[in-house]
């Protein structure tokens, strides 16, 4: 999926799950987008070792030590961006180095199923912002 639909659907699920301070969304949504580093990495393949509930795991820990928050939505964010790429037609591994691939595959990244999906993330979105700031 693209970056924006990440984003989203981490600070959707973050805001119907928790009731935390704003960095808390930061990381979550910074973490969101972490998996998509393997793109850049010479000789290290797209939705491999990056894209896995491990990586996302051994990462987190890093923020162990300054705050068991920031590590809990480094964590939750890592693993919103391994759901919403298993919904993609090219799945991943999430418990790399097993070698089980998800295959719910219904999303063509930067398809027009993809923007359809973010639209709904988008308007579920502002209903519970909005829900939110009435209450």
């Amino acid at each position: 999926m693209k970056l924006f639909t990440h984003i989203l659907l981490a600070l959707l699920l973050g805001i119907c799950l928790f009731k935390e301070n704003v960095l808390f969304f930061a990381f979550l949504m910074m973490a969101s987008i972490i998996p998509d580093i393997d793109i850049h990495i010479p000789f290290v393949a797209h939705r491999g070792i990056f894209h896995s509930v491990t990586a996302g795991f051994l990462s987190s820990l890093i923020f162990i030590p300054f705050s068991l928050s920031l590590s809990l939505a480094f964590l939750l964010g890592y693993c919103f961006h391994l759901l919403a790429d298993s919904l993609t037609k090219h799945g991943i591994r999430p418990f790399w180095p097993h070698p089980y691939k998800t295959n719910f595959g219904f999303i063509t990244t930067g398809g027009v199923s993809e923007q359809v999906f973010a639209y709904l993330i988008f308007a579920l979105l502002v209903v519970k912002v909005l829900s939110i700031v009435i209450a």
